[in-house]
């Protein structure tokens, strides 16, 4: 179902001519997230391997993917640059790209605040923007370690509250 794809972009009642699609998964399709994770498990691999993400016990938690989201979780900011470089040189490698602009870190603890210092992160050269909280598959994280917004946030409501 995905060999010899093509499509047109419909704009204002008008039609585009056809063109292969080359890449990418089909949105909303059911076999979407399984493909997807499926093309990203070499990355997945590679991050586990390098054993700097976070992890539960022996369990790694340092990278979650599904659909097309990808969340690093890493426990020191050096640790963090390593998996952003690893995902990069896979989207390199892959024609994967890691768009920076709808990409954010946050730092979590119950402070709710990133430590002293510069901290900066980047992805294919571009800088990442720091958000304290940030909708993520439905759900509001806040980098206090409170849930009580994502709670009371009104149903079908993704308006990240500020």
């Amino acid at each position: 179902m995905y060999i010899s794809s093509v499509t047109r972009v419909s704009w204002n009642g008008i039609l585009s001519s056809s063109f292969n699609i080359v890449n990418a998964v089909r949105q909303g399709g059911i076999v979407s997230p399984v493909l997807f994770c499926v093309y990203l498990d070499g990355l997945l691999q590679q991050l586990y391997n390098a054993g700097v993400g976070c992890f539960i016990g022996k369990v790694f938690v340092g990278a979650l993917a599904y659909t097309d989201n990808v969340a690093l979780l890493a426990p020191t900011p050096t640790a963090m640059r390593k998996m952003l470089k690893i995902c990069e040189e896979y989207g390199n490698e892959f024609s994967v790209i890691f768009n920076a602009s709808k990409s954010v870190w946050m730092y979590v603890t119950k402070r709710g605040r990133p430590p002293s210092g510069n901290i900066q992160f980047h992805v294919d050269g571009k800088s990442i923007s720091f958000v304290t909280r940030h909708m993520h598959l439905g759900h509001l994280i806040s980098s206090n370690m409170n849930d009580v917004k994502n709670c009371l946030r009104p149903p079908n409501n993704d308006a990240i509250i500020v």
